[in-house]
């Protein structure tokens, strides 16, 4: 079972993945494995997230049945389930608290630096990103002293994007490019998508903002010399170029 939750995120064709919660199920029905019968359906319902059935049945049912019996499965339901950019603007941000709370009283820090991560997603749909950035910190910092590279770079991406969006550029794509080799760690092909996406869309912005600086310059009437200088000693963009490598 352990293949199939690893291959949700990589994207592995539904099928394939199907297969072999199916196959597992059957076993584990047969010798009387309750946990992992659970499990199963906790991974069935991770599954029919990804490919968008936004359903909160099945994980709940899950998450009722592991309740006070097998935390791990909790653990794993609450954080789907707390994870709000899955699920969309409509979903009940109070799971980023739960899982928190669960975390924190079964002593699992990395549950404890998702659920922060989670619920810094929260105030950043909010607009809150003030205490947004203090949470991707925060969680940034649990997650590289336990080296989990899939969450790093996921708070790396926020950072970067927010960064982006108060107009530093630099650090913006000093997070993405830090991010996008532990992307490439666990063949996250979508995310890597993602970030060279991001950083594409800087390359273009800054060529945009170069061409507007010149008609800028040009209405200001000021002397054609002075503009084909500035032209071409701005098309040296070795140190974004630098960046962008």
């Amino acid at each position: 079972m352990s293949i199939a939750q690893v291959e949700i995120p990589m994207g592995v064709p539904y099928e394939v993945i199907q297969e072999k919660i199916c196959a597992s199920q059957t076993i584990f029905n047969k010798i009387g494995e309750k946990m992992m019968v659970i499990a199963c359906d906790a991974i069935q319902a991770d599954l029919n997230l990804r490919e968008g059935n936004m359903s909160c049945s099945l994980f709940c049912k899950t998450l009722k049945y592991g309740l006070g019996q097998f935390s791990e499965v909790v653990s794993y339901c609450l954080e789907r389930l707390a994870d709000i950019t899955c699920w969309g603007t409509d979903h009940d941000a109070s799971w980023g608290t739960v899982f928190l709370v669960h975390s924190l009283k079964v002593k699992e820090k990395l549950g404890i630096h998702k659920a922060l991560q989670f619920i810094g997603d929260v105030h950043l749909m909010g607009n809150n990103e003030v205490t947004a950035v203090s949470l991707f910190t925060v969680a940034l910092d649990g997650f590289t002293y336990m080296n989990v590279h899939r969450s790093r770079a996921e708070c790396m991406i926020r950072l970067g994007d927010i960064a982006k969006k108060n107009g530093d550029l630099p650090k913006a794509l000093e997070l993405w490019k830090t991010g996008r080799p532990l992307f490439e760690c666990l063949s996250q092909a979508k995310r890597i998508q993602d970030i060279d996406e991001r950083i594409g869309g800087i390359s273009e912005e800054v060529k945009e903002q170069h061409q507007k600086n010149l008609v800028w310059l040009a209405e200001l009437n000021i002397p054609a010399g002075w503009v084909e200088e500035v032209d071409s000693d701005t098309e040296d963009l070795s140190w974004r170029k630098n960046m962008l490598n």
